[in-house]
């Protein structure tokens, strides 16, 4: 589904949209599909996938700490 669908599926709804956010990597490459599906069974309507940036400045700590760790 586009995302653009599941904003459109909010809306007649009339409620918000729970989005998920994961680091590539973090805390290995092996667990993050595992944790998207974990994300998708908990609810979430959309997974934000974060990759990672050796200089991620325009994020906050807590992603810039999980970029560095991936």
């Amino acid at each position: 589904m586009k995302i653009s669908e599941k904003f459109k599926e909010g809306k007649e709804q009339k409620r918000s949209l729970l989005i998920g956010f994961i680091t590539a990597g973090d805390p290995s490459i092996e667990l993050t599909p595992k944790f998207a599906k974990a994300l998708v069974e908990g609810g979430v309507d959309i997974i934000e996938l974060g990759i990672p940036f050796s200089d991620p400045i325009a994020d906050g700590p807590t992603i810039q700490s999980s970029s560095m760790r991936s």
